[in-house]
């Protein structure tokens, strides 16, 4: 056990020279690349359409509640009549409810259509660099988890000159 521990230890440096690695900071390279300002627009304006559409579910809800709250307020309504009239109310407010969730469940669908084409393009530069100047490993220095990053080389200048942002 002992001889395959100093036999491990022997070897380390040697494999270790072997070993080649890079770092990107893809928030940064991502900030540089027009497209992604273009599908933040379109997502914006999508977004817009959206609430919208919406801002008339809210208009007519709070119209409802308003109608409601002047009869109560009157005596107009019997026991009866406000307890169907709150769960009338209750039932269109779960259709808001599920009309925002709906929203946001499109504009994350939407998002990652937009972004996919721009990060697979990122992704093909940098595993093209990866391959062609034989590094083990690329990381993203822009993702938490990075406590210590050292001895490798910084790609993001590289990728965005092949994306010709340089």
């Amino acid at each position: 056990m002992r001889f395959l521990f100093l036999l491990f230890i022997g070897l380390s440096p040697w494999l270790a020279q072997g070993q080649k690695f890079g770092h990107i900071n893809s928030a940064e390279i991502l900030s540089k690349v027009p497209e992604i300002a273009q599908a933040d627009t379109i997502l914006r304006q999508y977004q817009d359409t959206l609430v919208a559409a919406g801002d008339s579910l809210v208009r007519i809800f709070q119209k409802h509640v308003a109608e409601y709250q002047a009869e109560s307020q009157k005596g107009n309504l019997a026991p009866i009549a406000a307890q169907k009239k709150e769960e009338d109310l209750a039932k269109e407010q779960e259709v808001l409810r599920n009309y925002e969730n709906e929203i946001k469940q499109r504009l994350v669908l939407r998002r990652e259509a937009l972004y996919k084409p721009i990060l697979d393009k990122i992704d093909q530069v940098v595993t093209r660099i990866g391959k062609e100047n034989k590094y083990t490993m690329i990381f993203d220095s822009s993702q938490p988890g990075y406590l210590y990053l050292a001895e490798s080389d910084n790609l993001g200048p590289q990728v965005l000159k092949e994306l010709g942002l340089q």
